[in-house]
């Protein structure tokens, strides 16, 4: 069964704020940039998972599987996906270019960590699904994300992720504005002066969906 949900518009338990992993920054959707800022010129969307406690036991199941991830890009009524993932691959793993490993503690993403993350090496694709075995890495957030893509004057941008979350974890989705397809990290600047990179939205995080798939479209405008 495929039920449908947008974030922060249905009444579900998937979107309680008992989802919200211990540190989270943000615990529910914060549109941070509704417009590029001067000088940005594409967009990437993204997900990070985590388990629900910090040092909770690998015995915990705590598993997300991904059908498909899309980047979405809305012009007046109409709208056109850029990209998608779909995750036809034979047990692929995922370099430090495509997701990571991230500093959970002693605060998330901790500035001072910079861009530092280990290869994810608890996720996998194979045969039209992503896997994150989450419970692996307890002490860890796990990060990944679409390939950029160009942005055009006065567009909105979505995503829209068919998954299945079983356990105690939760994944958020979100999306950053980046100055062109290549430049790399370089520093956090919440205003997106000195930045590479700046904030475009976050969503709200989705819990256990009591073992169906569900499509998600986010962020809520």
């Amino acid at each position: 069964m495929v039920l449908i949900c947008v974030l922060l518009s249905c009444n579900n338990s998937i979107i309680e704020n008992s989802n919200v992993p211990e540190g989270a920054i943000f615990s529910s959707q914060s549109i941070r940039q509704e417009s590029p800022p001067f000088g940005f010129g594409a967009i990437v969307i993204w997900a990070q998972a985590a388990t629900l406690k910090g040092g909770q036991s690998k015995t915990e199941k705590a598993l997300i599987t991904i059908d498909y991830m899309k980047t979405i890009e809305e012009i007046g009524n109409s709208r056109t996906t850029l990209n998608i993932e779909e995750y036809n691959y034979s047990n692929k793993g995922y370099s430090t270019n495509e997701a990571g490993l991230y500093v959970r503690y002693p605060i998330w993403f901790d500035p001072s960590a910079k861009d530092y993350h280990t290869q994810a090496t608890n996720m996998f694709a194979n045969n039209g699904f992503l896997v994150i075995d989450v419970s692996q890495k307890p002490d860890c957030i796990i990060h990944w994300w679409l390939p950029r893509v160009l942005i055009k004057p006065g567009a909105k941008y979505f995503t829209e992720v068919r998954l299945k979350v079983e356990g105690k974890c939760a994944i958020q989705l979100g999306s950053d504005y980046w100055r062109d397809l290549y430049v790399g990290y370089n520093v956090y600047d919440p205003n997106c002066i000195t930045s590479n990179n700046c904030e475009s939205w976050i969503s709200n995080w989705v819990g256990d969906t009591g073992g169906d798939f569900k499509v998600i479209t986010a962020p809520v405008r």
